[in-house]
């Protein structure tokens, strides 16, 4: 009979290494990182939905629907490497060094990873406000076509510019990981324990008949058992070269009993995460040749490449990335269930048999997504089909193997096996659509249809991320030490099963029925559908925003993150952050790049959007006032060359007015009359607003200015007054110092 437990009493289910401070709120970081990036994402998806459903954010249709094939594309690429990707780098950092009881191979290196990443997301989205929509797969040589009402040549070098920045992360993720576990000792020997693990598991299968559910060992008890021997097991010792790849990939669980047993084993977590770089260290290399195809078509217009290349190379980093984001859960799903479930399986050949096929058959796949390219050979769609059918038997290995695990056991039913358990079941469904698609025959009548866009749904939505949602849930309680609300954390897993599988199924169903995927504008016999697809991704939306304050409160337990200190930098970031995207915006919708006002304005908004990283790294006051002297200059610049310097002046000496009168309102001491001179000249005031904003002049003034550059200037001085206030309250901040000084130098 399984059991209900959801944290109360029971400790995550990892070994008794203590993985280093540093390692530790590194993955905390990118998990706070990819919640933000997902719930962006998100919204851009809810924004797809909207349009779909004849809804115009803008009064124009074509910036409407530029807006749709903008988001579109950043949704995907924030996904894919805001979301999921940087959630894998920052848990699989925290989990290999759980396992391989060692340290990174370079915390360094780790971190760069992180700023790489960060900063190569961020490009992606100041693309975005630009308006540059050539799909998140980045076609070229869509990618050069101007278009989408504000899509240009300079959001398409920012966009390339920020899958540089991922390419680079994702490298130096893949080195670390790969260089941790071929350098050095690391922790083996788990192959010993099998003999014993299947006597024991036998002799477990004739007691769980006879105990009685009261009699049984508390899961806390049975976890310190299972890690003690498993500790004893996994001990650290110097691998030879041959000996450690035979191992870290798996092959010696195909080798007989006999040389298994004498090849030591590492953990089946470590596998998991090892492959998954080496993998995508291969994949890598496609990313790079696009890229570099696309810069050098760039700085020279008469080279003439060949598309047809670049698009394969594309998909020889794109699909790979798809298995990235899951081989290292699968890996962790392999140890965390069968823990759960209370068997002790210190080691099974069956767990590591699939990864040499994994290994194999990912980077073989990819060209299935150019089955319509008639130009390719046949010979490479004759692998990429094989490949394709290949995968399953590795696929379904560990799916019955997990399965297996669950089988006539006591499972403890917490939100991390709940997560898990329907991560194989949306990964299953995903599966089996794509490998219709990866058939020839079938994909030429589905591939441009939202099958697609609903088998990826169900294998990245329904698989990936579910099973990095479980890991969080457990992940960050044994950081921490605090667990997640169980009550919200339910409530986050059924409304994610519910919309998620209500969209990913309803846009299979809408493939198969000729529903062609990218169209902004729906074709009348589907309209019936759109409102049942926006209705499932709010409830996808509601779920998250759910996830993401459970999250943050408990993370806020620990670190004090939402404390009256931190506040004041979050106001500062976010200011900085609008006002850069804002300058942005006005000089890729309206002002254009061709005069040096506007490029001043487009690098102005770069560097306010970089001041984030002083203000989140703490670097001290003088990056402070730096930021602060140059957001004055620009007010400065806007005064002077936009508006009439009396006419501003003016209404400074009357806000500084207005805002003296809150000290009366505070103390309460005034009497009415001096109130209601208040009232009569806010009253004046407005009066004055309207007349100078007229459609026609009266008084023969009207104010030289408008809404959108009010805002910038507004959300600047936001920003210098959070600033100034974050630096005076440190006692010993560079304003007082000057000041000391100068005191100092005129008393002498």
């Amino acid at each position: 009979m399984s059991k209900i437990n959801f944290y109360e009493k029971e400790e995550s289910p990892i070994p008794n290494y203590e993985v280093k401070k540093e390692i530790s709120d590194l993955t905390v970081l990118f998990i706070i990182a990819s919640i933000i990036y997902f719930l962006i994402a998100g919204s851009l998806a809810l924004v797809m939905r909207i349009i779909q459903s004849n809804g115009l954010i803008f009064i124009n249709p074509q910036q409407t629907l530029g807006l749709f094939y903008a988001s579109l594309t950043i949704h995907g690429q924030v996904m894919f490497f805001g979301f999921i990707s940087m959630l894998t780098v920052g848990i699989s950092y925290y989990l290999i060094s759980k396992f391989s009881k060692k340290t990174l191979y370079s915390i360094n290196l780790a971190i760069w990873s992180f700023c790489f990443l960060n900063s190569g997301v961020i490009f992606l989205l100041i693309a975005g406000t630009m308006f540059f929509g050539a799909g998140w797969y980045n076609l070229m040589p869509l990618t050069f076509q101007p278009g989408n009402d504000g899509w240009n040549l300079y959001s398409s070098v920012i966009f390339l510019m920020g899958d540089v920045l991922i390419g680079i992360a994702l490298m130096m993720f893949c080195i670390n990981i790969i260089a941790t576990v071929l350098v050095g000792n690391i922790a083996a020997g788990i192959q010993k324990t099998e003999l014993k693990s299947e006597f024991e598991e036998d002799n477990n299968n004739i007691q769980s008949h006879e105990e009685d559910n009261n009699n049984i060992q508390s899961h806390e008890d049975i976890i310190y058992k299972d890690d003690k021997k498993r500790d004893e097991s996994l001990t650290l010792q110097y691998l030879h070269p041959s000996i450690r790849w035979i191992s870290v990939l798996g092959i010696s669980s195909w080798f007989p009993k006999k040389y298994r047993l004498a090849i030591p084993a590492i953990s089946i977590v470590v596998i998991g995460i090892f492959v998954t770089a080496i993998v995508q260290s291969v994949g890598n290399i496609g990313l790079f040749i696009q890229l570099f195809t696309g810069f050098s078509f760039l700085l020279n217009p008469d080279f003439q490449p060949n598309w047809l290349f670049t698009k394969d190379a594309w998909w020889f980093f794109g699909h790979p990335i798809v298995y990235f984001t899951l081989f290292a859960f699968l890996g962790a799903a392999y140890y965390y269930i069968p823990r759960y479930a209370k068997k002790k399986i210190s080691y099974d050949k069956w767990a590591y048999r699939s990864w040499p096929f994994y290994f194999i058959f990912t980077m073989t796949v990819f060209t299935h997504h150019a089955f319509m390219d008639m130009p390719n050979p046949d010979w490479l769609k004759l692998i990429a089909q094989t490949s394709s059918l290949a995968i399953v038997f590795p696929s379904s290995l560990t799916i019955m193997t997990i399965m297996l695990y669950i089988f006539r056991s006591k499972i403890s039913w917490n939100l991390t096996s709940l997560f898990m358990l329907s991560g194989i079941a949306g990964w299953a469904f995903g599966g089996f659509s794509g490998t219709q698609t990866g058939w020839w025959g079938q994909d030429v009548y589905l591939h441009n249809t939202l099958n697609i866009v609903g088998h990826i749904h169900l294998t990245i939505l329904m698989g990936s991320v579910l099973f990095a949602m479980g890991l969080i849930y457990s992940v960050i309680p044994s950081i921490i030490k605090i667990a997640l609300n169980k009550t919200l954390g339910i409530i986050h897993l059924l409304l994610t099963l519910i919309g998620g599988f209500g969209i990913s199924l309803l846009f299979t169903y809408l493939g198969f029925a000729g529903f062609i995927r990218r169209e902004a504008v729906i074709p009348e016999q589907f309209t019936w559908s759109m409102p049942l697809m926006l209705f499932f991704a709010i409830t996808i939306a509601g779920g998250q925003i759910i996830f993401a304050y459970n999250l943050f409160s408990t993370l806020n337990k620990k670190y004090k993150i939402f404390s009256k200190d931190n506040s004041i930098f979050y106001v500062a970031i976010i200011s900085t952050a609008l006002a850069g995207i804002s300058h942005i915006l006005i000089v890729s919708l309206f002002m254009g790049f061709e005069s040096k006002p506007s490029i001043f304005l487009f690098l102005s908004g770069i560097f306010q959007i970089f001041w984030i990283v002083p203000l989140v790294k703490r670097w001290g006051d003088i990056w402070y006032l730096i930021g602060v002297i140059g957001n004055i200059f620009l007010i400065y610049l806007f005064i002077t060359i936009q508006l009439d310097i009396k006419f501003i002046m003016f209404y400074l000496v009357i806000g500084f007015a207005q805002i003296s009168w809150i000290v009366p309102y505070l103390k309460r001491k005034w009497n009415r009359k001096r109130l209601y001179l208040g009232i009569f000249a806010s009253i004046v005031l407005m009066l004055l607003w309207l007349f100078t904003n007229a459609p026609e002049k009266i008084f023969g003034l009207n104010a030289p200015y408008d809404d959108i550059s009010l805002t910038i200037e507004i959300i600047q001085i936001i920003f210098i007054a959070s600033t100034l206030v974050i630096i005076i309250n440190k006692r010993d901040n560079l304003l007082t110092k000057i000041f000391k000084r100068t005191i100092r130098k005129y008393d002498r």
